[in-house]
């Protein structure tokens, strides 16, 4: 059968941008760590692994070389029947053991028509062994590294326990072509830009809101010699970031989920209140907020276990007075967001057109700082033999970012409570800044949840 080859969607595209903008296909990596506090029998997790390239297809992704337009193409070799090393790092303190895995995590791929992933077995100190894997995002996203962790493990459990054989996983390329019809159905994608230029001509331009205060858009207008300009700068000399972790036990947990259950509320809206909240207390009680929230677009089971990097950017925006009651903010946030998702197959870099367009913003300027993920999807072990054992799950940083804080929530995978993933650009921000960041973000939330009916602007005087 001849080999196809398709264009990248636009989710891909979106993580090919900065590799072509900063030279480096490092910026697009995502690495992930999970561990067991339990003996791994290495030879049969190693078979499991190389059978996860016969049924992950988009583990087989490999790119051709950036032609002359700019742009690569994607295909699927038929095999991958790769060698899985193992790497002992018990012999480390914990901290070093990370740090190695940080040293993995910033290596660049070679870009052209090779693998694109790497899958280690690994033994870290306090007698956790698992699974350490690098992957280029365009192969996934955080959803689909969770499905592909949980599949290996539910093999793991069938050869192992016997347990029953996991189902099928869907198809990349399937999904990869309805990506792409979709992006060029003329029909669909005029709806979608109609949608956004409405949104845009009638909110007018957004402004730039900071976690250290409007002095950012400050500096940005002195740049730029103009004192109405509402985009500030983004950092594109030094991309290096820090990580900055925190865990939200499994009873405050709960208590989130089931004011999101009882007012018919996501948790990810919940959260964008609670940032944009503390955007605009950080501020001076700016009413305009514009937040990044990626979008997973996984709405059937085929795309959740497809593999892919399906999760588009769109600015989550609001104008919320202070005398807006809490509750009825976050249901202003869930109006926009159901919106947004009607139209979540438009390429966000059609929207930055537009909005460049309209707004005449300089180059390498946003309306965001902060961009926001939140994954319902923990990875848990679906067997009876792995209850009790203690699991480890981290996010290693590629040590570069764009963004000038990206925040990943996910479930944990021991008591289900909500881990807090902070990557964040050490050019101007500090730990002491992420730290403050989220103990208002706790703060605004919880004070939120507690009394819903106190206005906006009650919650930022009482913090």
């Amino acid at each position: 059968m001849p080999r196809k080859y398709y264009p990248l969607t636009p989710s891909q595209k979106i993580h090919f941008k900065p590799i072509i903008e900063f030279g480096t296909q490092q910026v697009a990596n995502i690495s992930i760590c999970m561990t067991l506090q339990a003996p791994l029998d290495f030879g049969l997790l190693k078979k499991c692994i190389q059978l996860e390239y016969e049924r992950y297809e988009c583990l087989r992704i490999r790119f051709t070389k950036v032609d002359q337009n700019g742009e690569v193409r994607q295909y699927v070799v038929s095999h991958d029947d790769r060698d899985i090393d193992y790497e002992n790092l018990s012999w480390l303190s914990g901290d070093d053991a990370y740090h190695r895995m940080e040293e993995w995590s910033r290596i660049p791929f070679d870009v052209d028509n090779v693998p694109m992933n790497v899958i280690k077995m690994i033994s870290l100190p306090g007698g956790y062994n698992g699974l350490y894997i690098k992957i280029d995002h365009r192969l996934m996203d955080s959803c689909g590294a969770i499905v592909m962790v949980n599949d290996i493990m539910e093999l793991y459990c069938h050869y192992k326990f016997g347990t029953p054989y996991p189902e099928d996983m869907a198809s990349f390329t399937d999904m990869v072509e309805r990506d792409l019809k979709k992006s060029t159905d003329e029909k669909r994608v005029s709806k979608d830009r109609m949608y956004w230029q409405n949104v845009l001509e009638e909110n007018g331009e957004p402004i730039y809101s900071d976690i250290q205060g409007q002095r950012i858009l400050q500096e940005s207008r002195r740049l730029h010699n103009d004192k109405s300009l509402r985009a500030a700068d983004q950092e594109i000399n030094n991309l290096s970031v820090a990580t900055k972790n925190y865990h939200l036990d499994a009873e405050p947990t709960q208590n989130l989920l089931d004011f999101c259950m009882n007012n018919h509320i996501s948790m990810t809206n919940l959260i964008l209140m609670g940032i944009r909240t503390y955007l605009s207390k950080a501020n001076g009680g700016q009413t305009d907020i514009s937040i990044r929230n990626y979008v997973s677009r996984r709405s059937t089971h085929a795309e959740w276990v497809s593999g892919g990097s399906r999760a588009m950017a769109y600015p989550c925006r609001t104008i919320i007075d202070p005398d807006t009651e809490f509750l009825d903010a976050v249901f202003m946030i869930q109006d926009v967001q159901n919106h947004v998702y009607r139209h979540c197959n438009y390429d966000p870099e059609l929207l930055s057109d537009q909005m460049k367009e309209m707004f005449h913003t300089p180059p390498h300027t946003t309306y965001e700082s902060v961009g926001l993920t939140y994954q319902p999807l923990p990875i848990r072990l679906k067997n009876p033999h792995l209850e009790d054992i203690s699991v480890r799950s981290m996010w290693i940083p590629n040590g570069t970012s764009k963004q000038k804080i990206y925040l990943t929530v996910m479930h944990s995978a021991n008591d289900l409570g909500l881990n807090f993933y902070f990557r964040y650009q050490t050019a101007s921000l500090s730990e002491q800044d992420i730290e403050l960041f989220y103990y208002y973000l706790m703060k605004i939330i919880f004070k939120g949840i507690a009394e819903p009916e106190m206005t906006v602007g009650e919650i930022i005087e009482c913090i």
